[in-house]
């Protein structure tokens, strides 16, 4: 009969092998920021940041924004250089944060108690519908200068393509 040899760690049988429990070794992971993160963090302009951020406005203000809106309109109409392109877009990003930001408030609701039938409802309820119109009067207003920057917008768009 041929002799089994087994290391001295090890139990033959039914007795399941016991060992006592190694000496955890935690690694302390630091977890950086991604690439993608570093960059968009890096890259952001600062225009995102808008200066209407503060709430409530007056009408004042919000007469102030529709002002600037058209002292950049009429200087974009009399010289579409890259400046005054971009003030434009500035006064009216501005003016259209400030009113989704007075005008409108925006409700998530769940329906039912099934977690597999449930539905997510999105309310979007219109507080303010003077500033609702005020601003269609400015779109309708503004919009042979919006076409201009969509255009611009475009062919820049194409030109960042052929760079790539």
């Amino acid at each position: 009969m041929a002799a089994i040899i087994v290391p001295d760690n090890q139990q033959v049988g039914l007795i399941a092998r016991y060992q006592p429990p190694k000496a955890a070794k935690k690694k302390e992971s630091t977890k950086t920021a991604g690439l993608f993160s570093r960059l968009l963090g890096s890259k952001q302009p600062e225009s995102l940041t808008h200066p209407v951020s503060e709430l409530p406005f007056t009408e004042a203000e919000i007469a102030q924004l529709l002002e600037a809106v058209h002292e950049a309109g009429d200087a974009l109409k009399k010289d579409a250089s890259s400046a005054n392109i971009i003030n434009y877009k500035k006064a009216v990003r501005d003016f259209i944060h400030q009113v989704v930001e007075q005008s409108y408030e925006l409700n998530e609701n769940t329906s039912g108690r099934n977690i597999l039938k449930r539905k997510k409802y999105t309310n979007i309820a219109i507080i303010d519908e003077k500033l609702e119109r005020l601003a269609a009067d400015i779109m309708v207003a503004q919009r042979d200068k919006l076409n201009i920057l969509a255009k611009l917008d475009e062919i820049y768009g194409l030109l960042v393509d052929l760079l790539r």
